[in-house]
């Protein structure tokens, strides 16, 4: 039998499945309880990693068997999910409800248990990405630390900068499909440009991912001066495209602070 906490699920989506499955492709993963809901998704965890995990009768079933609690239904749902649990004094209940402030999620859960806002995205499947979370928290860092590492934020204020910027994630994409379209624009096979710009763009990942190089460096490692490059991005990032950009992160911002 395992020694350490035990994290329960209440909500399995696509995000508390790539936590789940960020645990399963590390070593010793600990103990996971799921709750029914997402009955499909819970049973499907449930018969893929059987030694870890297991799924319980009820969500109450889930915080009478958890270390760390996570919330991860939709927030129209919190009051109607966490409302009727008892929750213990001691626990940590680590929320994943996209613009929900901790005071909420205390005043829902209803006991004096500590609250942790985490901003777990899809590729903790692949410990990829640190999860956001405020406050710092033993528990929150290791859960988090074992899906691509714990980035503890000084406040929730801090933590919505984080919140607003991973609204761009799509648009980055839309970025490489809108270069795609013109590829076949221009009559060359979808299939070939797609190849190809999927290759070029995914080969970008490692000079991304280096931490220690600021990310205008890397921008200026990638073109030559007077080159095609740099011609597109000052034709695309001149002040009007980088404003637009900026105002649109202001406007994002303003929605996940409840403005």
């Amino acid at each position: 039998m395992s020694t350490q906490p035990t994290i329960g699920f209440i909500g399995v989506g696509e995000i508390a499945q790539a936590i789940i499955e960020g645990l399963a492709a590390g070593e010793d993963p600990p103990p996971v309880v799921t709750s029914p809901r997402g009955r499909e998704r819970s049973a499907s965890l449930a018969s893929r990693f059987p030694d870890f995990v297991s799924v319980a009768a009820s969500n109450q079933d889930v915080v009478d068997a958890a270390d760390t609690v996570v919330l991860a239904v939709l927030p129209q749902q919190l009051a109607e999910v966490a409302g009727p649990l008892a929750f213990r004094d001691d626990q940590v209940v680590v929320s994943a409800l996209a613009g929900v402030p901790i005071a909420e999620v205390a005043a829902a859960v209803g006991a004096p248990v500590t609250v942790v806002r985490a901003i777990p995205m899809p590729p903790v499947r692949d410990r990829a990405v640190p999860t956001v979370v405020t406050p710092e928290h033993p528990a929150a860092s290791a859960l988090f630390d074992r899906t691509g590492g714990t980035l503890a934020v000084a406040d929730e204020e801090e933590l919505a900068v984080f919140s607003a910027a991973t609204g761009a994630v799509s648009g980055f994409l839309q970025y490489l499909s809108v270069v795609c379209d013109w590829t076949e624009e221009q009559g060359v096979p979808r299939e070939s440009g797609q190849r190809f710009l999927r290759g070029l763009f995914g080969a970008l990942a490692p000079a991304i991912r280096e931490e220690s190089t600021p990310m205008a460096e890397v921008v200026t490692a990638h073109e030559t001066p007077g080159g095609l490059n740099e011609q597109l991005r000052e034709e695309v990032f001149d002040d009007a495209g980088t404003d637009a950009l900026s105002g649109a992160l202001d406007r994002l911002h303003a929605r996940v602070r409840g403005g």
